[in-house]
């Protein structure tokens, strides 16, 4: 009651007499007072955390189309893992192991003496190392007709295991029981399967 006394007490004496215009501000102020308060107290931080999760969300939308694209392409790249690895297997078959090696040599000198030629220098040199191979270079020379030199690359060319011919040099023609007879040097190379890559100070060098 004596709140309310001194409330109308208030009025009265203090807000009764104020010219127009201060109790207009007056009015104002109670008025907007608490549409302020409203408003930096729960609208404000209702916003805040409202814009917060919507980006939240945004950004787990984006996540998991994602995650989705990378699982619809688990399998296209699973067939391609498989291919290689048959890719590689094949390739792996082309190249002779190393007990594979002496026959494989021989298999080429054999083909060399069939064709027609006689051999002058038959030298297999340092294996060069790579990543999962070795090369094996292998340095001939032959007397024969340029023809039977012909048969001989095609010959090598055409064998169950991969082997390269480099640097040929054919001179020094010469008859000979009525054919021309040259005297021919080539690098063949072959390739041992190693399945081994190369430690980082052996490829440095």
């Amino acid at each position: 009651m004596k709140k309310n006394n001194a409330f109308a007490t208030f009025i009265d004496e203090k807000y009764i007499p104020l010219e127009y215009k201060f109790k207009m501000i007056i009015a104002a102020v109670l008025f907007l007072l608490p549409v302020v308060l409203f408003y930096f107290l729960w609208f404000q931080p209702q916003q805040e955390k409202k814009t917060q999760l919507i980006s939240t969300r945004t950004q787990l939308t984006r996540d998991l189309q994602k995650a989705k694209a990378k699982a619809a392409s688990i399998g296209k790249l699973e067939a391609e893992v498989e291919v290689t690895k048959q890719l590689f297997a094949e390739t792996a078959e082309l190249l002779p192991k190393g007990k594979e090696i002496p026959a494989l040599l021989t298999n080429i000198s054999a083909l060399g003496r069939r064709s027609g030629l006689d051999f002058l220098s038959f030298v297999p040199e340092k294996d060069i190392p790579n990543d999962f191979y070795s090369e094996i270079p292998i340095k001939i020379k032959v007397r024969g007709p340029y023809h039977n030199m012909g048969v001989f690359l095609d010959q090598v060319s055409n064998l169950n295991r991969i082997v390269t011919v480099s640097n040929i040099d054919m001179g020094g023609p010469r008859p000979e029981d009525g054919e021309m007879l040259l005297n021919s040097s080539c690098r063949l190379v072959t390739y041992r399967f190693t399945n081994k890559e190369l430690a980082p100070t052996t490829k440095k060098k």
